[in-house]
């Protein structure tokens, strides 16, 4: 651009604003130190006179390109921003009531090029695009005049308000610089919160039922979700709303392909990753199969730092007794855990099913065991990770010698009580007393209450008699079934002890109670402790209301299986 052009941009700013030479030079400064360095003085010139409001008739398309910037090269100061890319993702238009009693509307999509992702938020009148025929996935798209913003997750976005503007399949661009997107799937270890869309594959673990909640403003969500496995680790995808019904034809154990997908932190989960499914969201079945090849893990040490699918061998040391336990579905299956263990630790397996009355024939201590292709996974019981088996999994008995066995110590941490060892079998409780009972966790968490409380006589509110209800607090409440092999009872954990028992505390739950979340953290929360074995202590009292005794916790613990082995051996030294 010519210094006449430049002369012509200043006189014109001077003209219609008042400022002198000297402000508008210095703000032109700014502006490239803003833009850092990747716009030209007559660029930088055009847009401040934008900026106020000055009218600028000479926009030509060279100047237009001097001013385009990679999405990339996005800063959160940025103000009237020129961007093109293709769209990525089209996410949904939601309405929202104003405070001046009007409505709003607001949607977005996902917008590429060469050098990364940005979501593209449209305000009011601009979201009309959405209904146009070519806004499709893959458009080469042009936006004018837009504000870099933070949004929700303190990622970058590019708002475009009342004096932006959107051009889908814009005539003023070189289409061979934005080239079509692909796809290309990503490992699930590779997955992190910095990727704002990824696409993956792998073998379908788990499913969800979907499940129907209210919103705040009173209209009906749903929500399901799939758990997807690779060889490198495995992931859950949420389905919300109308795309719950992508995974209606979905089963267990197919191999899918799922594009489009948005990585969010776990709302139940500081450190888990979650995917997300949106509207641009397509599942695809593969014919083929997976090859999901465990990594060879040389020591069990090392599995407490590992993810994903492993082999690894060791000797059993210790052997449940299969178990019949109540899944929150209502339906009953089997479970036998088991540890194996070499010189440098132990790890506990879980087999559920099929699985569990089969290896409940063939497995028995001090024998060796090569474990192929069975999956890592963190339990928050145990505070460890542990093993259970996919469909490529396999068990062989194998000869193997190892001196100095490790056994897993159980942490005591939180649970030092006063336990005698002496306890009642279920079958024989028949009168209000304090006992202790050793089983196993036989049915799934129904069900977290929470209840407003008094601080000082823990009733509730409404209860209250100790008359300094001031201070409240809210307090969880959480029934479980413990199965001792004799009978079963239902157990009653409260405050302190219900959140040791989940991990969580109270405020939480309060706070996801009405939302989707919930159902998740209680199927979660229920896989986790469904067949544990645990010793518990309280009082035992007769409900009218179950027509049976019940127990209410004072305190529990993980069965630490050495102490349990001492102490039978000293009873039959006896």
């Amino acid at each position: 651009m010519s210094v006449m052009k430049t002369e012509a941009y200043i006189n014109k700013i001077i003209e219609d604003t008042g400022l002198t030479r000297k402000e508008i030079q210095g703000m032109v400064k700014d502006k490239k130190v803003e833009l850092k360095g990747l716009i030209s003085e007559e660029g930088a010139l055009f847009i401040i006179a934008r900026e106020l409001g000055v009218d600028v008739k000479d926009e030509n398309r060279d100047l237009l390109k001097d001013i385009e910037l990679n999405i990339s090269d996005i800063k959160s100061t940025m103000k009237n921003i020129t961007l093109i890319g293709r769209i990525k993702e089209i996410y949904s238009v939601n309405s929202f009531d104003r405070s001046e009693g009007d409505t709003g509307y607001v949607g977005s999509f996902l917008l590429n090029d060469h050098t990364g992702d940005i979501r593209i938020v449209l305000w009011d009148e601009h979201v009309q695009i959405f209904n146009m025929d070519n806004f499709n996935v893959n458009e080469v798209t042009k936006i004018v005049n837009g504000i870099a913003k933070k949004g929700k997750y303190e990622q970058l976005e590019i708002h475009v308000g009342r004096f932006g503007k959107i051009i889908i399949s814009p005539d003023d661009v070189d289409y061979n610089k934005y080239p079509k997107i692909k796809f290309e799937l990503i490992d699930i270890s590779e997955i992190n919160l910095n990727l704002k869309s990824l696409s993956i594959e792998g073998k379908v673990i788990r499913k969800s039922p979907i499940n129907e909640f209210t919103r705040k403003n009173g209209d009906l969500g749903k929500v399901g979700s799939l758990t997807i496995l690779d060889s490198t680790g495995s992931i859950r995808v949420t389905f919300w709303n109308e795309d719950t019904e992508k995974m209606n034809d979905v089963k267990i154990d197919e191999i899918i392909s799922i594009t489009n997908l948005n990585p969010r932190l776990s709302n139940l989960d500081s450190k888990t990753i979650d995917l997300n499914v949106n509207k641009t969201s397509i599942i695809k079945k593969k014919s083929k199969k997976l090859d999901i090849e465990g990594k060879e893990i040389e020591s069990i040490s090392s599995l407490q730092n590992q993810k994903g699918v492993v082999i690894f061998r060791g000797i059993i040391t210790s052997i449940d007794d299969l178990k019949t336990v109540t899944l929150k579905s209502g339906e009953n299956t089997l479970l036998l855990g088991f540890v194996v263990s070499d010189d440098t630790d132990g790890v506990r397996v879980t087999l559920w099913g099929e699985n569990a009355e089969e290896y409940s024939k063939k497995l028995s201590t001090d024998k060796g065991l090569l474990l192929s292709n069975v999956f890592v996974k963190y339990s928050n019981f145990s505070k460890r990770n542990e093993i259970s088996l996919i469909s490529e999994s396999k068990l062989e008995l194998i000869d193997l010698k190892i001196n100095n066995l490790r056994y897993i110590e159980v942490s005591k941490k939180g649970l030092e009580t006063s336990y005698s060892g002496n306890y009642k079998k279920i079958e024989n409780i028949n009168s209000p007393e304090i006992i202790e009972v050793k089983g196993y966790i036989a049915k799934g968490i129904n069900n977290i209450t929470t209840y407003e409380a008094c601080t000082n006589c823990f009733k509730k509110v409404d209860n209250c008699i100790c008359g300094m209800r001031e201070k409240t607090e809210y307090r969880m409440i959480i029934n479980l079934v413990i199965d001792d092999g004799t009978g079963t009872i239902r157990t009653t954990f409260m405050g302190e002890k219900a959140e040791k028992l989940i991990g969580i505390k109270t405020e939480k739950i309060v706070q996801i109670k009405d939302t989707p979340d919930f159902e998740k953290i209680l199927e979660r929360k229920s896989s986790e402790l469904l067949g544990k074995d645990i010793i518990i202590k309280g009082r035992a009292k007769f409900s009218d209301y179950s027509n049976s005794y019940e127990i209410s916790i004072y305190d529990f613990k993980n069965i630490n299986i050495d102490e349990e082995l001492e102490k039978v051996m000293k009873e039959i030294e006896l």
